[in-house]
């Protein structure tokens, strides 16, 4: 999001539609190039993210809507893999869906064999996570 600011800045400081949907419109160009979709979330009644935070908080990533279960992972595996982030709390999901929701320092992620959800800040701590998800749980590739 960084690199792609000019394509939306003016739009933000309006706070327009347009610059929701040139966001994700991004966004999900990104995704793309992964196999994934890429959703940057605005929560209602949450304050307007100042335009460094843009695509650093509030983000879904969704690899497969119906997965129920982790596919190359055990729920344990994916569970120690977020201790890296030191969690304060690990609870469980609900839905009949295997993953859980995991309370950090900056927020929450929701993590799902679907997908993860990250409701905090993203950290380096995070990224290492999300690197370990995204090719461990999910079984994508960096893309060429």
């Amino acid at each position: 999001m960084d690199r792609r600011r000019g394509e939306f800045e003016s739009l933000w400081q309006d706070r327009t539609l347009r610059s929701f949907e040139t966001i994700n419109w991004i966004a999900n160009e990104v995704g793309e190039r992964w196999g994934v979709l890429i959703q940057i979330n605005f929560p209602p009644g949450q304050e307007k993210p100042g335009l460094a935070h843009i695509g650093h908080r509030n983000l879904s990533i969704l690899v497969d809507k119906n997965r129920k279960k982790f596919q190359s992972v055990s729920e344990g595996e994916v569970k120690q893999a977020a201790q890296r982030m030191n969690p304060l709390s690990l609870d469980p999901a609900r839905f009949g869906h295997e993953g859980f929701r995991a309370k950090i320092a900056s927020g929450l992620i929701d993590c799902l064999p679907s997908g993860v959800h990250l409701w905090c800040d993203i950290t380096p701590d995070v990224l290492e996570f999300l690197d370990w998800i995204v090719v461990n749980g999910y079984g994508l590739n960096r893309p060429l």
